[in-house]
C-alpha cells in the first residue's frame, strides 16, 4: 500500500489526498481534451465511512464519480481490470470498476456522469453530489428500495428536481 494511504487518515485527509491525485490528473493526463466540462474543477463531496471502506463522490471536468476507497485493514481483493463488482449501499446496489492510483493505491469507481457536460456551474455539480449521496444514503434508504425494486432512482431527472418518481 502507498505510503500516505487515504485508508490510514481522516474524512479531510482523505479528501485532499484525493483531490490532489485528480488535480495533477487534469493538469497532465486529462488537459486539453474536447469532452472536459471548463465551468467543473476537482472537488470531493460527503466522504465518510461505509463497511470497512471509505466512500464518496469526486466531481471533475470529465465526469462525476461515486468512488469507494479501501481501509488499511481490509484492502480490496485482486480483480480483473474490466471486473464490475457490485456494492451494496442502504438505497440499492451500485456497480463499480476497479481502478488504481499511485499516490493512493487501489479504488473502485462508479460513474455517475460522464461526461459532464450537462452542468452549468460547478455548485449545480456539487448539489447533483449530495443528491445522488441522499439517495445513496438517507434514512429511508430501505423503503425506497422496495418501491424501486432495490436500485437507486439516480435518473438526470430525479437528480435536478423534475421527477419524484
Amino acid at each position: 500500500m502507498p505510503e500516505n494511504s487515504p485508508t490510514q487518515l481522516t474524512e479531510t485527509q482523505i479528501a485532499a489526498q484525493i483531490e490532489a491525485a485528480f488535480r495533477q490528473i487534469a493538469e497532465t493526463r486529462m488537459r486539453d481534451l474536447p469532452f472536459l466540462n471548463p465551468r467543473l474543477s476537482v472537488e470531493t463531496v460527503g466522504f465518510r465511512p461505509w463497511q470497512q471502506s471509505w466512500i464518496g463522490v469526486l466531481i471533475t471536468p470529465w465526469g462525476i464519480n461515486l468512488l469507494q476507497l479501501p481501509v488499511a485493514e481490509a484492502p480490496f481483493p485482486p480483480v480483473r481490470a474490466d471486473a464490475q463488482i457490485e456494492v451494496a449501499l442502504p438505497g440499492g446496489v451500485m456497480p463499480f470498476m476497479p481502478a488504481h492510483e499511485a499516490r493512493f493505491g487501489d479504488y473502485r469507481l462508479c460513474s455517475l456522469f460522464s461526461p459532464a457536460q450537462e452542468f452549468a456551474d460547478q455548485d449545480t455539480a456539487r448539489a447533483a453530489a449530495i443528491a445522488v449521496l441522499a439517495l445513496l444514503f438517507e434514512d429511508n434508504a430501505a423503503s425506497r428500495q422496495a418501491q424501486n425494486g432495490n436500485k437507486p432512482n439516480l435518473s438526470r431527472r430525479r437528480l435536478f428536481g423534475l421527477s419524484t418518481s
